[in-house]
């Protein structure tokens, strides 16, 4: 896995500044079914994978695990089939029950390496799956993922329990690369409510939540203390932004606060720091990647799946500081759309209305 799989979107940026400039009306709009028909129709291909179109139209274990779950959500399980379906014949073909995580139209699996964030998209989809339409098979197949994970990807360091973001390629010395966006808390929290005879020491998948909020809090970087995209934690559980990689906050840790919503949290202490980003917009875009520790911003605004993080962290926040939505455009990308849909799901579960 490369660390610059999340590419600037520059195009869907000039196409929320033109929207807002031309006072079109704007509004967020739930996810319900015909927001998933829709979904389905641009993002998802018949054989069942689901196309990143701001990245040259790969797919990936992400783009799976979300697509798996909005069809959950969806009560969809016709295109749920399908894609784990073609995620079982394309991605599961590592040796160690991990999924590759980038498969392109030209080659197929080009990154062998596993992306532990799609696995723990999937395996939760697939234990969403298996209580909604009552499969047991779903859910053998979520344990064995989780068993492989916890052999490759749970290491214990720092007297944590913490997540690499890949098997291979996160270990420099006695330092660990982690990834904050990668600790999907509401999908750990059912990880560890497994019973034992299903999942061997569930309570890992306890620790390893717990690990993330003290790293969010223990990470925190620049004026408004974001967590960076990419974080260094050595073997005496200090902090740093990590070396060789984009040193920002940005396009994977904007889903943070994304997911301590999803799981319920509702302290503003997690979500200021967002709300603190939105707020110095004074109404204008709001800057997709901020450099840390230094704070520069970039002049390519957040996208409409980025406004509805922000929206929902405001809220949480207890910000005052009202964030607008513009509606979904054709042109949306594949993970801007999803962050939205995800934000809606959000604020759904949370009774805000999206």
């Amino acid at each position: 896995m490369t660390p610059t799989r999340r590419d600037l979107l520059i195009g869907g940026a000039a196409g929320l500044l033109a929207t807002a400039a031309a006072g079109l009306p704007l509004a967020a709009k739930p996810f319900d079914a015909a927001a998933w028909r829709e979904y389905a129709d641009r993002f998802l291909r018949p054989e069942g994978r689901i196309v990143d179109t701001g990245n040259n139209g790969v797919s990936h274990s992400e783009g799976q695990g979300y697509g798996l779950l909005l069809a959950v959500a969806a009560g969809d399980r016709g295109a749920f089939d399908r894609m784990w379906g073609w995620t079982q014949r394309n991605l599961m073909i590592r040796e160690d029950g991990l999924t590759a995580w980038r498969w392109q139209p030209e080659g197929g699996v080009s990154d062998r390496n596993n992306a532990s964030d799609g696995d723990i998209l999937i395996a939760w989809a697939l234990l969403r799956a298996a209580d909604q339409w009552k499969a047991d098979a779903y859910r053998t197949a979520a344990v064995a993922l989780l068993k492989a994970l916890a052999t490759a990807v749970l290491v214990e360091h720092a007297g944590m329990t913490v997540l690499l973001p890949g098997r291979d390629g996160f270990r420099k010395g006695d330092t660990l690369i982690l990834n904050p966006s990668y600790w999907v808390f509401p999908a750990l929290r059912a990880f560890a409510a497994l019973p034992t005879s299903l999942l061997p020491n569930p309570e890992r998948w306890r620790k390893l939540a717990e690990s993330g909020l003290v790293l969010l809090a223990k990470g925190r970087f620049g004026t408004h203390q974001l967590p960076p995209d990419w974080l260094a934690l050595d073997a005496n559980g200090g902090v740093a932004v990590a070396d060789g990689f984009r040193k920002q906050y940005g396009y994977d840790a904007v889903r943070v606060p994304l997911y301590l919503a999803m799981d319920g949290h509702r302290d503003p202490y997690y979500f200021r720091p967002f709300a603190m980003l939105a707020t110095q917009s004074g109404g204008g875009p709001i800057p997709a990647t901020v450099s840390l520790p230094g704070g520069t911003t970039t002049q390519v605004a957040a996208s409409v799946g980025m406004m509805a993080v922000y929206r929902l962290a405001c809220t949480l926040a207890a910000s005052g500081t009202t964030v607008t939505v513009p509606p979904l455009g054709a042109n949306e990308d594949y993970y801007s759309t999803t962050l939205a849909h995800l934000s809606a799901l959000a604020a759904q579960t949370l009774g805000i209305a999206p």
